[in-house]
């Protein structure tokens, strides 16, 4: 009897894979061969024990304390005034009127995506939030090469700036307008760096 090539083909394949197939069922499972290395390891004891560590001496500190003038002024974040204020630096009278009102802008935009972010629209609450962080670090950046901002201290203004342009915002009787700090910003994005 001839065989045709198909056939000897098909031949082939059962003889490779049968072989492979004795081959796999021959050797040792996964879980056999586990059982087996974790049957050589060594029985465990009793817990080590720790090392004796020196006592961690941590002071116990409550936050931050106050400047000396607050604490001796018997003000407090208690009394209903912003935290800002407490340091009793005037952060409206420090730095020029463009960082001044870069700064204010900032604090105006922030109160327009406040406004803009409960009236759900977020896509223009994005691009406002956007601006006013550019703002704001336009006005620091001035307020840093003027020497009145360094790294402790620029919060202060920050906050003192969004806490008047809230207010103004709030009132209706804001300084410049949400229109006229977005065009301030597109003025800072074409100004030369």
């Amino acid at each position: 009897m001839k065989l045709k090539p198909r056939q000897i083909i098909g031949l082939a394949a059962i003889v490779v894979f049968g072989g492979m197939l004795v081959m796999r069922l021959t050797q040792p499972s996964e879980r056999e061969i586990m059982a087996e290395r974790l049957a050589s390891l060594p029985p465990i004891s009793a817990p080590l024990d720790m090392p004796a560590l020196p006592p961690v001496n941590i002071p116990s500190t409550t936050g931050p304390t106050a400047p000396e003038s607050v604490l001796n002024s018997g003000a407090s974040a208690d009394d209903g005034r912003p935290v800002w204020e407490l340091s009793g630096v005037d952060y409206f009278s420090l730095g020029s009127q463009t960082a001044k009102d870069d700064l204010y802008c900032s604090g105006v935009l922030g109160a327009e995506f406040a406004a803009l972010i409960s009236t759900s629209d977020p896509d223009k609450a994005s691009l406002v939030l956007r601006d006013s962080e550019a703002l704001e670090r336009s006005g620091l950046a001035r307020l840093r090469a003027e020497g009145h901002v360094n790294d402790t201290n620029w919060a202060g203004f920050t906050l003192a700036y969004a806490d008047k342009a809230q207010k103004d915002y709030d009132a209706k009787a804001m300084r410049l307008s949400a229109a006229d700090c977005t065009t301030r910003v597109k003025s800072l994005s074409s100004a030369p760096n």
